[in-house]
């Protein structure tokens, strides 16, 4: 099956033609685009004929259609359709961050550049405009919209719908070395909608089936039920993607039901007011939603009824607790129209002892090794024992869900395992009993780290890398695996040997000449962790990027330490809450120019937030911040 023409002909849409070249993402049409991603190229008379690519005997692109072919700073780019004004081509996968330079074979030579970032997130639109009704399916269903809060099609009780949303330019987000077994970006990937409602993103990453093509998995909040045209926007690695829309249609009143049941802490002591949700899975409807309340013992206390407002989805209520000799537990009730939910509230007496520590035995570990930690009692357990609750903020490190300590036992051991990480992580692991909490902070410790003397060099200089481990080399030594994302410009050794007992050892970063800027990575791997560093290599005389402001009325202006070459300077820039502001992907320094400015927008927001805003350019950042109301 030809999956490559469906494709080419979502992409596909009309544009002036414009000269000599341009070249954006073929789902946003921003004009900036990632390795591995789908752009399109416009000009004129790119080639005399229309075409779109069939898949050769080995299931790959062409790479010469209807006469024409591309090349990516000499690599020679796979092509999905041809025509005289258009060219539809999957980035070639080992293409530099920066500019890169391109080249259109047809009739005649076309030649141009563009902009390349590690992540470009576009969705596509159904228009194929980068506007308007977004490419999305029902990821059950795969039916379009409208759609609605539940799909009944969903295996199991968790019935919210899931969005496939078909994007391009983000399955790389957070794997700057483009390591294939990060295959799902989703923890990289943010979501929301033009009413501030926040998607969970269960998966961000390659489309199974197409070249270029990324699909973001999405669950449906029960807030956006009814809402009609809701305005959909992702962001990935501090940039933001296109907007486009999709439809919401209501559950039908039958179906509005009671969904969840959660406490603000699972233990009081006795007197504490504990405070309770209850949630539906989509909005109430005229007249609200009442769901009856209960509690198995008198010293948890419940309002009878709890009612969430017409067009809410949760509404809030007070669990209080009575004053009790000895600790109780209460399971609190929540029911409407046939459907409970439960949650658990254990009282403690006013007296009850406490968690008076956490401890380890050591504060710091190597990833993948053991170490012990004990929790300890301000008192002896009641006559059936305490189960202490202990909990990890990081997966990196794993604690059991509980420990139980006997009567008359004040302290137990417990297993901390952790696992190998490319960088530092700072853990936090917390025992909790009744209303009482103790936490100690572990930190767990990369087997290696890798540095450059410098962040950017000039083309043809030489940087020098540093390999350390977290231990001494065992006996044989430990070897190293090093890779360049693109040789040709910066090669490494294969490998560096660092020898037996010894702690580290440098290799040689020899990098070529060239025209525009470009970041490398250069990535170290050993004991099964990949660990990839950035390096900026520069054409010589590039301006170095000296200041970015932001003034009180959103005007942004970078200044460079020299006139801009010839043909501009493209600045990037980036936001670490991408999705509180609108900012261009780049901006360019006008020939002759030693700075540019700029107007941002915000978006709205709930709270006032701080976002800082980055400049980069040739591995030099400058930032200012920005306060959005």
């Amino acid at each position: 099956m030809n999956k490559a023409v469906p494709l080419a002909i979502l992409i596909a849409f009309s544009l002036e033609a414009q000269t000599p070249i341009v070249v954006v993402s073929a789902a946003s049409y921003q004009p900036v685009v990632s390795p591995n991603s789908l752009a399109s190229l416009f000009g004129t008379g790119l080639s005399d004929d229309t075409a779109a690519a069939q898949l050769d005997a080995t299931g790959q692109l062409p790479t010469q259609l209807a006469g024409a072919s591309v090349m990516i700073n000499g690599n020679t780019a796979p092509l999905l359709y041809v025509s005289p004004t258009q060219i539809n081509f999957l980035v070639p996968a080992s293409t530099d961050i920066g500019t890169a330079a391109v080249i259109v074979q047809s009739v005649t030579q076309f030649i141009g550049t563009m902009q390349v970032r590690n992540v470009a997130p576009a969705i596509f639109s159904t228009a194929g405009s980068g506007q308007g009704p977004g490419a999305i399916l029902n990821a059950v269903t795969f039916a379009g919209g409208p759609f609605l809060v539940e799909t009944p099609a969903n295996t199991g009780s968790d019935k919210r719908t899931r969005l496939a949303v078909f994007a391009t330019g983000l399955r790389y987000a957070g794997n700057p070395a483009h390591d294939p077994a990060k295959a799902n970006a989703a923890i990289q990937v943010q979501a929301h909608d033009h009413l501030g409602n926040v998607y969970a993103v269960e998966y961000a990453g390659a489309a199974p089936g197409f070249f270029g093509l990324d699909q973001i998995n999405l669950i449906v909040p029960s807030a956006a039920d009814g809402t009609g045209t809701l305005s959909l926007t992702i962001a990935a690695e501090g940039y933001v993607s296109n907007t486009v829309t999709f439809q919401m249609n209501s559950l039908p009143a039958g179906s509005v039901h009671l969904a969840g049941l959660s406490l603000a802490q699972t233990s009081a002591t006795s007197g504490q007011d504990v405070s309770g949700t209850v949630a539906l899975n989509a909005l109430a409807r005229s007249g609200g939603y009442t769901v009856q309340l209960g509690s198995s013992t008198l010293s948890a206390q419940v309002p009878t009824l709890v009612t969430v407002p017409a067009g809410q989805t949760t509404a809030n209520f007070n669990v209080h607790t009575d004053n009790v000799g000895t600790t109780d537990t209460a399971n609190i009730t929540a029911s409407a129209n046939g459907l409970s939910q439960s949650a658990k509230l254990t009282v403690f007496p006013v007296n009850t002892f406490r968690v008076s520590s956490v401890s380890l035995t050591s504060n710091s570990v190597k990833g993948g090794n053991s170490i012990t930690g004990t929790v300890t009692l301000s008192g002896n357990p009641p006559i059936d024992g305490a189960t202490i609750l202990l909990a990890s903020d990081n997966d990196a490190v794993q604690v059991p869900a509980s420990i139980h300590l006997s009567f008359g036992q004040t302290s137990a051991s417990f297993n901390v395992a952790t696992a190998a990480v490319a960088d530092s992580q700072s853990v936090m692991i917390t025992g909790t009993y009744g209303s009482s909490t103790a936490k100690t902070t572990l930190t767990v410790k990369p087997l290696f780290a890798i540095v450059l003397s410098v962040s950017f060099v000039t083309g043809g200089n030489a940087a020098t890398g540093t390999i350390t481990l977290t231990d001494p080399a065992p006996s044989g030594g430990a070897t190293v695996a090093l890779q360049s994302t693109d040789p040709t410009l910066a090669s490494v050794p294969d490998s560096i040997r660092i020898a037996a007992g010894q702690t580290s050892a440098t290799f040689t970063v020899a990098t070529s000449s060239l025209t525009q800027p470009r970041t490398i990575a250069i990535a170290a791997s050993y004991g099964g962790v990949a660990k990839p560093v950035l390096l900026a290599v520069n054409p010589p005389s590039l301006p170095t990027l000296t200041a970015l402001t932001v003034n009180s009325k959103l005007t942004c202006t970078i200044t460079i330490s020299s006139p801009a070459p010839s043909n501009g300077l493209p600045i990037d820039l980036t936001a670490d809450n991408p999705l509180a502001l609108r900012l261009p992907p780049f901006v360019t320094i006008p020939s002759g120019q030693t700075s540019v400015s700029f107007q941002i927008s915000t978006v709205a927001v709930s709270a006032p937030q701080a976002v800082t805003i980055t400049a980069s350019l040739g591995g030099v950042s400058k930032s200012a911040t920005l306060t959005v109301q």
